[in-house]
């Protein structure tokens, strides 16, 4: 087995991967002594890294209290690095085999890492694959936040039936369109849930200034 010493790494429940430019002061950033690493092939790391998986109890068993951290009571008892020479990133698996947390690494460890797995066989990972990761996963976690709210914001304005400020926010994504104050909210939201881009993000800007302003 190989093993890795001395990294950062900030697991998070989220189901995308949190690069490291997104980490925050108030993660739980773990100092890991030791974990182990494993190279796959790239299609195996593109599944793992866009579906929810469920690993056998064999290969549970096979990295079962493999990671040490420096933390006296961090508990990482089912955790690896896998990296296919192009990312790596690590995983943390409930009793179950499925996946609880990821977590990415600083740029100059991953590079660090990537190098070293160039020595290394390609093994496969028996695992089921459950569902596909929603589109959120491609967004920043910044972008989720304002996602979240202004769903809420609207949802909010829409039963409080607060028309003109439902009126104004969705003449901001679609001037001289007229339609029913319930198909302009029905709009607004369906294409929140389904997309996020930088008209949403002024959106956002302007509804939280609306609030500064009072």
């Amino acid at each position: 087995m190989t093993y890795i010493y001395d990294v950062l790494l900030n697991f998070t429940d989220d189901d995308r991967l949190v690069e490291f430019y997104e980490w925050q002061e108030d993660d739980c950033i773990d100092h890991i002594k030791r974990i182990l690493l494993m190279r796959v092939s790239s299609k195996q790391i593109e599944e793992i890294d866009n579906y929810k998986i469920r690993v056998s109890r064999d290969f549970l068993e096979r990295i079962k209290n493999r990671t040490i951290s420096y933390k006296k009571h961090s508990d990482l008892k089912y955790a690896f690095l896998v990296s296919d020479l192009n990312k790596v990133f690590a995983l943390e698996f409930n009793s179950k085999g499925e996946v609880i947390s990821k977590s990415s690494l600083l740029l100059d460890e991953a590079e660090d890492i990537m190098d070293e797995c160039s020595d290394l066989a390609e093994e496969v990972i028996s695992y089921q694959r459950l569902e596909k990761y929603d589109k959120d996963i491609f967004l920043t976690r910044e972008e989720i936040k304002r996602k979240r709210y202004l769903l809420q914001e609207i949802k909010v304005l829409y039963e409080d039936k607060n028309r003109d400020k439902l009126n104004y926010l969705y003449d901001e994504l679609y001037p001289k369109d007229t339609l029913s104050f319930d198909d302009k909210y029905l709009r607004i939201k369906k294409e929140l849930e389904n997309d996020y881009s930088s008209s949403h993000n002024a959106l956002y800007d302007i509804v939280r200034l609306t609030y500064m302003k009072k």
